[in-house]
């Protein structure tokens, strides 16, 4: 399959689930696409996975696509940002030809900025992937209030207690990038994970450490949203914990199964 780089370099894909975000999407993606000029070793592309919002998100990357090449729209169905990651990640593979993959919110709390260097570091090592952490130092959750500190806290202990993926301190983050042979070879899992919702990061990151991930942290300023609520809702949570149950009993019953515990290192210094 030919792939649709420009300048004969590997894809870096962005995968950018979007849900009624057309407001949020008018000042990130304009900060997202610039980052293509700081990129020297991928051809930059930015996938936006829209489910049908009501709002116009995908008319206004229809518009934005007439002047860059490098952004594509995939529509369909609404079902969670779990599957709308597993649809965009799969076209990212199948059509883009993307040698790296990343990920990313929509609502601006994610700084774009940090876009060249989750890439550098990726490439820079072997089956790397970079995971923007909340928890480092010269990181920080200016927003976020104490129950939602310590939600996200207790999430990544306890998919480091159950799921033996290391010493990560941000298991639940959705800023990452990775090579996208890891995702092939757990493809076949990566399809049977059960999750729609936000818990498909944390078994994302089971899946990735069980093919051999070497994961990279840096710090991110985790910023408040620009416009609109917060999408978890307490389903998410009850989802959260079916999946813990479930890939917790896979590493329990069945051992092959269960990932070594991978090196991780972190990047010290302020976020920006």
């Amino acid at each position: 399959m030919s792939s649709p780089s420009q300048l004969g370099r590997p894809i870096a894909c962005l995968v950018l689930p979007a849900y009624n975000e057309r407001s949020n999407l008018q000042v990130v993606l304009p900060r997202i696409l610039e980052q293509g000029a700081r990129i020297s070793t991928h051809d930059f592309h930015v996938l936006v996975v829209d489910d049908n919002s009501p709002d116009g998100t995908a008319a206004l990357v229809r518009e934005a696509m007439l002047c860059h090449s490098n952004l594509h729209l995939l529509t369909g169905e609404k079902r969670g940002i779990g599957d709308a990651y597993k649809r965009g990640m799969t076209y990212a593979l199948d059509h883009l030809g993307a040698a790296l993959l990343l990920e990313m919110d929509a609502d601006g709390q994610h700084d774009p900025a940090l876009l060249p260097d989750f890439i550098r570091l990726c490439a820079e090592g072997e089956n790397r992937l970079v995971i923007g952490s909340r928890f480092l130092p010269g990181a920080a959750m200016p927003e976020f209030g104490p129950f939602r500190r310590a939600l996200s806290r207790t999430g990544s202990f306890l998919v480091r207690l159950c799921w033996r993926v290391g010493p990560v301190s941000d298991c639940t983050s959705g800023y990452r990038c990775f090579p996208a042979d890891l995702l092939r070879r757990c493809r076949l899992d990566f399809y049977r994970l059960p999750t729609r919702g936000y818990s498909f990061q944390s078994a994302l990151l089971f899946e990735l450490v069980n093919q051999g991930a070497q994961v990279v942290e840096l710090p991110l300023i985790f910023a408040p949203r620009l416009n609109g609520e917060s999408k978890l809702k307490l389903r998410d949570c009850f989802e959260f914990l079916v999946t813990l149950v479930g890939l917790t009993a896979r590493c329990l019953f069945h051992p092959s199964a269960a990932p070594a515990p991978p090196e991780e290192s972190k990047v010290p210094g302020k976020a920006t």
